[in-house]
């Protein structure tokens, strides 16, 4: 057999064999459940993207973009606040304009439901990069409220109001 024919042979193999790996394998951010999720964060809210400002931060080292949403229910973290502001990585400020792939983004007039924690600086910030914010959309067929394919923005709240009440229960 020819040095060439081994070759293509055993690059086949690994082709095949790089098929068959889970592709979670190579992710290098493991996917929390809603469970963990709601324990994690302060704040679970559910609401409208009412405005976005993008700003230098205090030392001009990086863009964030302060992000409000006008709040229709708390699910977790009840407060009387009527607006919660999320301060999200990344932005453009004066044609400058910087990305965190890991962050979510938000658009105006997008319903959401965020998992948010305080920093440092007690502000709210979104918890687990892209999974700690979901768009709220309303299904074609149904008229349903949905967070994600087969999942309803009513379940998701359900398991997350769950785990507050688990919370409860330990203390």
């Amino acid at each position: 057999m020819s040095c060439r024919v081994q070759i293509t042979a055993c690059t086949k193999i690994l082709f095949l064999f790089a098929l068959l790996l889970p592709l979670s394998l190579f992710s290098q951010t493991k996917l929390a459940s809603t469970t963990e999720l709601a324990q994690r964060a302060e704040v679970v809210a559910v609401g409208k993207v009412t405005s976005l400002v993008s700003e230098w931060n205090e030392t001009r080292t990086m863009i964030r973009t302060r992000v409000t949403v006008a709040v229709q229910e708390y699910v977790k973290g009840a407060t009387s606040d009527k607006l919660l502001t999320l301060y999200v990585p990344g932005g453009e400020v004066g044609g400058v304009g910087e990305l965190y792939t890991h962050m979510p983004s938000f658009r105006p007039d997008e319903d959401v439901v965020v998992f948010a924690e305080k920093d440092k600086q007690n502000r709210y910030r979104v918890s687990n990069g892209l999974q700690g914010k979901l768009t709220v959309k309303r299904d074609k067929g149904t008229g349903a409220l949905m967070v994600s394919e087969g999942r309803t923005l009513e379940n998701l709240t359900n398991e997350v109001k769950q785990v507050v009440e688990a919370e409860i229960d330990k203390q």
